[in-house]
């Protein structure tokens, strides 16, 4: 606009008009004089961006406010300023999303002037302009997407931003910048023009990332910086030599796998899917319920945040990210399968944070260069990710043994540039009935996992018709990572690693940090009425109870973990068990059938299997109690110091399961008398001295005590079995992995035979991690040739195992593992194996 046309106040009083019918300002600060601006010296507003709507909505706040006007004119000696106002950038050339920076003309007038009167200061007051600030009180698609973004808007639509977002206008005063302050630091003009300048560019970017979140938006330019950086630079001339193309051809390969990899942030995609998600989850569940949300806003403040949640459904990262979002944080970027980036999905995903990873890329040092420099750059700037340490999802609802690949890289980079400190945030998600549970349940009994596609998301949209009760997430207790090193490795601050080096310290740190993750994860667990019905259900032979002695169980599982809670926290959802019965009535978990004598209640076959899926979210919160329980099935009465020793021997196998918390020693022994005396307050279990009588039986304190030991049968079944199967054969004749396809299969046979009901009871993956266990601990080892040897240890541990279980289960154990079949499944086993 020039000034000789003489027409540019006019076209500005127009364009104020315009601005006047179609915005709403809010200013903040709400009171000007929380500014402190000093009436004796002249203020100048700083503006972000060249543009004539924002200068006009800043022109009519100021004169709404009582300041001194934007528009007015200022003279400073020999220098004069027709407006009191200048901009630091304006839009890239047609076409692009980037801005490029300005030196502002008035900006040098004001460094000028205060050089050739050192009497005079200037204020500079920065003034954000945000359009459509405030997303949960948006209700319109449309206004969403022309809502404020980090990219420049052109001409038309800047003009749709004033009419869709013009009612929801926020500005925001920031204190004064003394120009005085920063022009004493230098005489050549030019050079504090620079600073000051660069000073103001920080604040606004400052002021954005609060407002709208981290700026990820020029996904080409940070494939670029990863291209160009030493460590993908170095793959690249090892690819080259290895295969011997050309650098062009190889830098190309490299430029691909980034733009593979790389998210696509857009805050607009962010709003739209809030808008969406919003909807979609009032479809499917009766509400989101949050538990310990002081644990991430507190540790946020002043931390780079890991998202760290457990991986029950694909669910999980839309649900977290938008919680997050809703609380008034930035969603974080999340690391997905390459499987999700489908046609249209995977670009919508990308806009909303995900960037994408291959589920192995071992074989692959050109991709892993790439892929660790992009986790690097984004760790480095300081955004919050989210990753599951558990690689895929959970088929059996419980955690599963940690993958560290993600931890590796997160902790390499942490080394490498340790800007900002890193906080993991473990995140429990508890779902009372998860969408993919009919899947899960196929895949456990054996089919072949179906590979996602267009075609299967648009048949799951038939799932908007069903009823998934509701959603509980705990976020537990931050695992800050300047600590855990502390604790782990004298010295790391003077540790430096290269690419591919992976010292022991390192692994058994990651190996650590894994554990430590899976652990609180599951130490935020919250019993909800879907986990406790199950729990007590599912725990009868043919899942059925009556009314009254379901009450009661409940009750039981209530006052346990109210009285001798699992963890600091640990959360229960309801305290009611009456509650809890009318709720799995309503929902239809639970079947009332009426009879003279008193109700019972049951469940169908196939809604038990997705509440064994449940039970299993939360079912680590009663191990050490059902272990407890198990001891007194058999011998009624135990010695205090007898019950202490035969925990200690049988928990490090069930801690290494459920990611159990409590540390061998005193911590457990504790945790024992707390529960025994819990135990003995409400007649479980009466003291005689230092010997535990378990209650009389056939009463209903004994029925409860049986009940709540039933907790812990599966997995001591699985152990005898497993121990039994190693003794059976002898040492020098199984491999590990044998020895788990042949427990896998005589657990299956078992549950057929003896109605042992849940698939995840023959679960591969569990039978692999208590084998691997048997090595850690020593009770087994391998020889030279691989086979698996063991000794006396672990023959007295077969004798233990033996005589908790009860004579029938310990029977039917020893039945199935004689069957002759199982001979020709050792011989068959090298040919079957995958």
């Amino acid at each position: 606009m020039s000034p000789w046309l003489g027409l540019d106040r006019l076209l500005f009083l127009l364009i104020r008009a315009f601005m006047r019918l179609c915005t709403r300002a809010t200013a903040l600060p709400a009171d000007p004089e929380e500014l402190q601006l000093d009436p004796n010296k002249p203020v100048v507003y700083v503006m972000r961006d060249r543009s004539v709507a924002d200068a006009a909505v800043v022109h009519q706040a100021t004169r709404k406010q009582k300041l001194s006007a934007a528009n007015s004119s200022l003279s400073l000696g020999k220098q004069h300023l027709r407006r009191s106002y200048f901009y630091l950038y304006k839009r890239g050339v047609t076409g692009t999303r980037q801005r490029d920076a300005l030196v502002p003309p008035r900006l040098r007038k004001l460094v000028r002037a205060l050089h050739d009167n050192p009497d005079l200061d200037v204020q500079l007051v920065p003034v954000s302009v945000f359009w459509g600030r405030q997303p949960e009180k948006e209700n319109s698609l449309w206004r969403i997407l022309f809502s404020d973004t980090w990219a420049p808007p052109g001409f038309i639509k800047k003009f749709l931003i004033i009419l869709t977002q013009g009612r929801d206008l926020y500005l925001q005063f920031s204190p004064p910048v003394s120009l005085r302050v920063l022009a004493d630091q230098s005489d050549d003009v030019d050079q504090v023009v620079r600073k000051t300048s660069r000073v103001l560019r920080v604040h606004f970017r400052r002021q954005q990332e609060a407002a709208i979140g981290p700026d990820l938006s020029h996904r080409r330019t940070l494939t670029n910086d990863i291209i160009q950086s030493p460590a993908v630079r170095q793959a690249i001339q090892e690819e080259i030599a290895s295969s011997e193309d050309k650098e062009e051809k190889v830098t190309a390969r490299a430029r691909g796998y980034a733009l593979e990899i790389a998210a696509d942030y857009s805050h607009t995609v962010i709003r739209a899917l809030e808008l969406f998600l919003n909807w979609v989850w009032n479809r499917l569940y009766d509400g989101i319920r949050l538990y310990n949300l002081d644990n991430l806003t507190q540790v946020a403040r002043d931390h780079e945040v890991i998202y760290v949640p457990c991986h029950r459904s694909h669910i999980d990262y839309l649900l977290l990210s938008f919680v997050v979002y809703r609380n008034g944080l930035v969603p974080p970027h999340i690391a997905a399968g390459i499987n999700l980036n489908l046609p249209v999905v995977g670009t919508i995903l990308r806009r909303g944070g995900a960037f994408f990873m291959r589920r192995s890329f071992r074989d692959n040092p050109l991709y892993a260069a790439v892929f660790y420099e992009y986790l690097h750059t984004i760790t480095a700037r300081g955004f919050s990710i989210e990753y599951f340490i558990e690689g895929g999802r959970s088929r059996s609802g419980r955690m599963l043994q940690p993958r560290t690949g993600m931890l590796a890289m997160t902790l390499r980079s942490f080394l490498r540039d340790a800007r900002k400190p890193i906080a993991f945030v473990p995140v429990y998600v508890g779902y009372e009935k998860v969408i993919e549970g009919g899947s899960y349940i196929g895949e456990l009994h054996g089919k072949k996992k179906k590979k996602e596609s267009v075609f299967g998301l648009l048949k799951s949209v038939k799932v908007l018709r069903s009823h998934f009760g509701q959603v509980h997430v705990n976020f537990g207790e931050p695992i800050k990572l300047v600590d855990f090193l502390d604790d782990h490795r004298e010295g790391w601050r003077g540790e430096t690693l290269d690419a591919q080096e992976s010292p022991d310290w390192f692994k058994q740190t990651v190996n650590a940090l894994g554990q430590e993750v899976a652990t609180r994860i599951n130490a935020a667990a919250v019993a909800n009425p879907v986990n406790l019905i199950s729990l007590a259900l599912l725990a009868t032979p043919k899942h059925t109870m009556d009314l009254q002695q379901l009450r009661q169980q409940l009750q039981l599982y209530i006052t346990l973990l109210n009285e001798a809670p699992y963890s600091d926290t640990a959360c229960l959802a309801d305290t009611d068990a009456d509650a809890l019965i009318d709720y799995g009535l309503k929902h239809e978990f639970l079947l009332r059938v009426s009879h003279p004598l008193g109700d019972v209640v049951t469940t169908d076959p196939a809604t038990a299997l997705q509440m064994a899926y449940v039970r299993n979210n939360s079912l680590h919160l009663f191990v050490l109690p059902g272990l407890i329980c198990s001891l007194f099935f058999n011998a009624r009465s135990l010695n205090q110091s007898t019950l202490q020793r035969m925990v200690a021997l049988l928990y490090p196998f069930f801690r290494n399961e459920y990611f159990l918390h409590w540390q061998e020693g005193d911590e457990l022994t504790d945790a024992v008398n707390r529960i025994v005396g819990m135990l003995e307050a409400h007649g479980l279990v009466e003291r005689d001295g230092d010997c535990l009588h378990g209650a009389p039986i056939h009463t209903v304190a004994s029925d409860m005590l049986a009940h709540l030991g039933q907790t812990v049968m599966p997995s001591l079944e699985r152990y005898y079995l497993t121990i039994r199967l190693l003794v059976q054969y002898g040492g020098g004749r199984l491999e590990a992995e044998q020895l788990a396809e042949l427990a896998s299969r005589t657990t299956q046979r078992l549950s057929l035979l003896y109605e042992f009901n849940s698939p995840e009871f023959f679960d591969k993956v569990v039978l692999r991690t208590f084998i691997q266990q048997l090595l850690d601990t020593g009770l087994v080892w391998k020889d030279e040739a691989g086979m698996l040897q063991f000794g006396d240890h672990l023959r007295a541990l077969d004798d233990e195992a033996r005589r908790i279980l009860s004579t029938d289960v310990s029977q039917a154990i020893q039945r199935v593992t004689r069957v002759p079949e199982l001979e020709r499944a050792l011989a068959d086993e090298p040919h079957s194996q995958t």
